[in-house]
């Protein structure tokens, strides 16, 4: 017979249908929901919970400062994260806050049999287990977490960590309108608004950003960062970038690394701060 464990269950996902536990986690555990992210100290004041269980479909810096600031208070307690949109730098951010486990959806029956093993141990062992201060590593936002658009409306986070992750690759605007639950007109329409630019040009900016990045290297041609960050026409790739940053990709590579905070690639792509986001560590 399985050995439940008691889980409190904190949604911070912007879809609600992403908001419910998965069945099969009710095998496993006795799942409390979590009415408000404000009541987790007073759930786990009241000394039941043996296991956080922090629900997401899309991260963002404000949910992800929460799990910090749970887990720097209530150093004890596990605590999973429980996500839709996965990438490595996310899953190292989980790790390095000091998580339990990190698990993706839809999550494998084998996979919550593992998860349970590994919180049923650390349950049984917190009992005898003896306080201690730990260090906490220095852990910044995933990237795609802090990008956020100038409203507070999410609905395009999906879009936006879908850039994140496959801006090397085709974006077709249809199939990210999909992903928001959009028509294509209604969200070319709707992500100028919140963003104040289309969409074809949040891509554009967001790889012309990266190349910046990438032509730091003073190893590196303007071919290979062309190709590398989705452009396929090195024509159009210098087109865009001398339209967008004044200067040619080459002049870019030629100049010295140290620039201005006003003279960098973000200011003169004129992308706001927000959309950017702080990859400074969280506090």
């Amino acid at each position: 017979m399985i050995e439940k464990l008691d889980m409190l269950w904190v949604n911070l996902a912007v879809s609600a249908d992403e908001s419910a536990a998965p069945e099969v986690l009710d095998e496993y555990f006795t799942v409390q929901i979590c009415g408000a992210s404000s009541r987790v100290g007073s759930a786990l004041d009241a000394g039941w919970v043996d296991v956080v269980c922090f629900n997401f479909d899309y991260p963002d810096r404000a949910g992800l400062r929460l799990v910090r600031e749970v887990k720097d208070t209530y150093a004890s307690v596990p605590m999973i994260m429980l996500t839709l949109q996965h990438s490595e730098e996310l899953a190292v951010w989980a790790f390095r806050s000091r998580l339990a486990d990190y698990l993706v959806k839809p999550v494998p029956r084998d996979e919550v049999e593992r998860c349970h093993g590994v919180l049923l141990e650390i349950s049984r062992a917190r009992r005898d287990q003896v306080k201690r201060e730990m260090t906490r590593p220095s852990s910044k936002v995933p990237a795609e977490a802090a990008i956020v658009p100038r409203s507070n409306d999410r609905t395009f986070m999906p879009a936006v960590y879908y850039v994140a992750q496959n801006f090397r690759n085709k974006i077709s605007s249809e199939d990210v309108a999909k992903l928001c639950a959009m028509s294509p007109f209604r969200f070319s329409r709707a992500f100028k608004e919140a963003f104040g630019m289309p969409f074809r040009d949040y891509v554009v900016r967001y790889r012309l950003r990266e190349a910046c990045r990438l032509l730091e290297n003073p190893h590196a041609t303007v071919t290979d960062v062309a190709f590398a960050v989705g452009f396929n026409d090195l024509a159009y790739f210098s087109r865009m970038f001398k339209r967008h940053l004044g200067v040619s990709p080459s002049e870019r590579l030629s100049d010295e690394p140290d620039v201005a905070e006003d003279e960098s690639p973000t200011a003169q792509l004129r992308i706001p701060r927000e959309l950017i986001g702080d990859r400074g560590a969280l506090n």
